[in-house]
C-alpha cells in the first residue's frame, strides 16, 4: 500500500480549509477597510446633526408654491430627504 494514500485522500479537505481561511481573512480586511472609510465619509457628509433646516419653497404637483409651514398639519410633518446615488 502506498504510504501517501491517506494523505492524498484528505488533501482536498485541507485545500478547502485553506481556501476558506483565506476567504475569511480577506473578508475581515475588507470589512475593516470599509468601516474606516464609512466613518471618514460620514463625518464630511451633509450638515451636522441638529442643524436647522433652511426654508424650502417648492411648487407642488398643481404648481402652487408650498413651504414647510403650509405643509405642516395638526400632527406635524414628516419630511424625508434622499440624496440620490446618481450623480
Amino acid at each position: 500500500m502506498n504510504k501517501y494514500a491517506n494523505r492524498e485522500r484528505f488533501m482536498p479537505l485541507k485545500w478547502i480549509r485553506m481556501k476558506w481561511l483565506q476567504t475569511a481573512a480577506a473578508a475581515a480586511v475588507l470589512a475593516l477597510a470599509a468601516s474606516t472609510f464609512a466613518d471618514d465619509y460620514v463625518d464630511q457628509w451633509g450638515p451636522a446633526v441638529g442643524t436647522m433646516l433652511p426654508g424650502i419653497n417648492a411648487a407642488d404637483h398643481s404648481g402652487t408654491v408650498q413651504n414647510l409651514a403650509s405643509l405642516t398639519g395638526n400632527q406635524g410633518l414628516l419630511l424625508f430627504l434622499n440624496r440620490s446615488a446618481d450623480w
